[in-house]
């Protein structure tokens, strides 16, 4: 930037000094978020760790503005089910991803070693071992869902209590506050 650029405006009324440039080799960066096949893990947000981030979500406030919204028992149950059935649908979607997964390393795992490529072979077979042990976590996901335990029970209760203190406030607001 030149001395005489600094005070130079800009269309907006800004100093240009002020506006950020973008770099000229900027398109050449990838915002790829797609699995890669070489490293020690799997883990490319997909899978497992969507189940993780879904029961990671704030249950709380979300059954506090659901009483707030109607603080029926009836919808409360609803919404109970319903995060049930959005868990099932996720843990069916991951288990669709990890298959899908599985098949393709296993086709990269055979042609590879037909190569001879031994060492990415046995990368592959990392990311292999890796992804039967979140199977298997998956697997115990879905088995604690039907008897309604685990990380699952962990969102409802959680969701209960900000449903109930929802319908608290309901309360502290309209009748605990009135003069008789």
């Amino acid at each position: 930037m030149g001395w005489l650029t600094f005070f130079k405006k800009n269309k907006d009324g800004r100093n240009v000094a002020e506006v950020p440039s973008v770099p000229v080799n900027a398109s050449a960066v990838s915002t790829d978020n797609t699995s890669q096949l070489n490293g020690a893990s799997v883990h490319d947000g997909q899978g497992i760790f969507l189940i993780y981030n879904y029961l990671r979500q704030d249950f709380e406030t979300r059954g506090y503005n659901d009483a707030l919204t109607s603080p029926d028992e009836g919808y409360r149950n609803d919404n109970i089910k319903l995060i049930k059935y959005d868990l099932e649908i996720l843990i069916h979607q991951v288990r669709t991803y990890h298959d899908s997964l599985m098949k393709d390393i296993e086709f990269h795992i055979h042609s590879r070693e037909r190569a001879g490529l031994i060492d990415l072979v046995d990368e592959l077979r990392i990311k292999q071992t890796d992804l039967l042990d979140h199977i298997e976590k998956v697997k115990t996901f879905e088995q604690a869902l039907q008897i309604d335990t685990g990380l699952y029970e962990r969102a409802i209760l959680s969701y209960k209590r900000g449903f109930m203190k929802g319908m608290a406030s309901i309360t502290q607001a309209y009748l605990l506050t009135k003069r008789f």
